[in-house]
């Protein structure tokens, strides 16, 4: 998949925000799904709201790293993907990764 295919499906995400199974689809699609996500992360136990204030510089390693951990975050405190994508920080994520494909 070429960037700008990439940044079609991210972008198509955006417009049809759905269910975390999309986002694990998106993040497999665009080679990004990271299982070992906590070796990006700098804090232990994982400070979720810390970790997002790296994404300002984050690269695609890293961005991708972060969508992964909010979508591990939804496993142990479920409704936590919701209330993260209400608060825009999925989205910025998602755009974080666009810019880092540009």
């Amino acid at each position: 998949m070429t960037n700008k295919e990439k940044i079609m499906a991210i972008q198509s995400v955006i417009a049809h925000p759905s269910t975390e199974d999309v986002y694990y689809r998106l993040l497999e699609s665009i080679d990004g799904l990271k299982l070992n996500y906590s070796d990006y992360l700098i804090t232990e136990p994982i400070n979720y709201d810390m970790e997002l204030e790296r994404l300002q510089d984050a690269d695609f390693d890293l961005a991708t790293a972060l969508l992964t951990m909010l979508l591990k975050e939804e496993q142990f405190s479920n409704g936590s993907l919701k209330i993260r994508h209400q608060n825009g920080e999925v989205n910025a994520v998602l755009h974080r990764i666009i810019q880092t494909l540009t």
